[in-house]
């Protein structure tokens, strides 16, 4: 639209009687109209009776107050008479009213998205569309739908050749111990992340822990976890971090307020000892609820919904088993860094900021780019050996038990141990001060992480366990024992155990 026939129609909307102005209420709605704006009329959309700006398959979420400022902008840009400009300002609240808004065009929400197959990142310049083969360049104006202006990642892309040379991809090789195999995991969840869509049934959350756990006083942090998601993936994903050191379980109704229609991840971010893994169960595997203080909730399809992740110095807590572990992916990172040795000291910049310049922010999406095909070629996939699946249990267990389980628990598999020998040779000869409680917690733990069957008796009083090696990869088998609980006095049945079990076993099978 020209300059001169956009100050024609906005002088239109005005009509002089004298030294009376009046505002043409339907001139003005037909001169919004021809300005690109539109109302969403689906009730099924969280952006339902949303006034949307649409130009070039982009699509811009407005309210009312800001439809009246780039009004008044456009108005002053096209020289408008002064008087009428003044008009405008004082009654600008009642003229752009969200009941006469209602006369606008419908707009319709066609947006791309991701689909299982495909990844979609918009850039400001163009569109990129990446699938296991690789990836596309495409225009804005040729897209087959439309894109929400605010998922854009807020650079031009421009292609290169390479990767090498992006010092963030440098990071991620060294906090993965320069391992091949790891480092490849970890590009296959930056990939996850990256990509919008659930429909593969991948409902799991990313857990990053430090290979050096710490535990309620001790915290190994520094090492760099918050590079990965508050760092990379919000530069081309819209990230929402919840201060997981604040979270309180109690008070969790708007624990997710901060979340859009448009968010595609959400990160707890250093979690302390109060959040539950458990907590988030439902939402990793169907819709979301978004309550806000004060405004109307929403609901996020689960198709669409934003994936999790949780980042952590210590143990998270969660029940052990299947339940959990289908709903996981555990991301371990050594701790090359530190608060000694940081990031920004040991590369000599401060990534994704003033000191990135087009070259390096080019490699850096090359390198991104890389992590989504590797994750549309062979999906997302963690890494352990027993070097990292160890570290995590010592952080658990603690050093002594560890030695105790593994030096001498080993030779006692398959058979029924008096757990008061066991209690008594680890306070003599480990010296380790342990109640039967937290002596129980521990060898789970231990047998979860290790992939062994932990099974309890008591008989006339005398409470015995044993651990033993599954009898095959895909089932495991367990002596099983009216279960009471040492603290409560609560009693599981053998029924309750099998019926757990065949549970456990149901959703390890694959998904269709």
């Amino acid at each position: 639209m020209k300059k001169t026939s956009l100050k024609e129609l906005f002088e239109a909307v005005f009509k002089i009687e004298g030294e009376k102005i009046e505002v043409k209420q339907l001139a003005l709605i037909k001169l919004i109209d021809e300005l690109g704006f539109g109302i969403c009329r689906d009730e099924a959309s969280p952006y339902n009776n949303q006034l949307l700006h649409k130009v070039d398959n982009l699509i811009e979420i407005y309210n009312e107050k800001n439809l009246a400022f780039k009004l008044i902008q456009l108005m002053k840009k096209s020289d408008v008479d002064p008087r009428f400009i003044e008009k405008f300002v004082r009654g600008c609240s009642g003229y752009v009213a969200s009941n006469k808004l209602q006369l606008l065009k419908t707009i319709e929400l066609d947006l791309i998205r991701d689909t299982r197959t495909e990844t979609f990142t918009p850039y400001m310049n163009v569109m990129v569309k990446i699938t296991a083969n690789g990836y596309e360049i495409l225009d804005y104006k040729n897209l087959q739908g439309s894109v929400l202006s605010d998922s854009r990642v807020k650079r031009d892309f421009t292609e290169v050749d390479t990767s090498e040379g992006c010092n963030f991809k440098e990071f991620c090789k060294l906090i993965t111990g320069k391992n091949d195999k790891r480092f490849e995991s970890l590009m296959s969840m930056m990939g996850y992340l990256l990509h919008n869509n659930k429909e593969s049934q991948e409902n799991k959350a990313i857990i990053i822990y430090d290979a050096l756990l710490g535990n309620r006083s001790t915290a190994n942090g520094g090492s760099g976890k918050s590079l990965l998601i508050n760092g990379a993936i919000k530069q081309l994903r819209n990230v929402v971090q919840i201060d997981g050191k604040r979270y309180e379980r109690r008070s969790n109704r708007f624990v997710y307020q901060g979340v859009e229609p448009s968010t595609n991840v959400i990160s707890f971010d250093d979690v302390n000892s109060n959040f539950n893994f458990e907590d988030i169960f439902s939402v990793l595997t169907g819709d979301i609820e978004i309550e806000k203080k004060g405004l109307q909730s929403f609901v996020i399809d689960y198709k669409h919904a934003p994936k999790f992740v949780i980042t952590s110095n210590q143990e998270v807590k969660m029940p052990l088993g299947a339940s959990s572990n289908r709903r996981k992916l555990d991301l371990i990172i050594d701790n090359f860094f530190d608060d000694d040795n940081r990031p920004n000291d040991y590369f000599n910049e401060v990534f994704f900021s003033s000191d990135w310049d087009d070259d390096k922010f080019n490699r850096f999406f090359k390198f991104m780019l890389e992590c989504s095909v590797l994750y549309h070629k062979k999906g997302v996939f963690s890494y352990t050996s027993p070097e990292l699946q160890n570290s995590k249990i010592k952080g658990i267990v603690g050093e002594e038990m560890f030695k105790f389980f593994e030096n001498e628990l080993v030779d006692f598999y398959d058979e029924w141990i008096e757990k008061w020998e066991a209690l008594d040779e680890l306070r003599s000869f480990y010296k380790l001060k342990l109640t039967s409680h937290e002596f129980t917690k521990k060898i789970k733990k231990y047998c979860d992480i290790k992939g062994l069957v932990y099974s309890e008796k008591n008989s006339g009083g005398k409470l015995e366990f044993m651990v033993s090696v599954p009898k095959s990869k895909d089932t495991k088998r367990k002596v099983h024992q009216d279960h009471v609980d040492e603290e409560t006095g609560e009693v599981t049945t053998i029924e309750e155990q099998i019926s757990n079990d065949v549970e456990s076993v149901i959703n390890q099978l694959p998904n269709e």
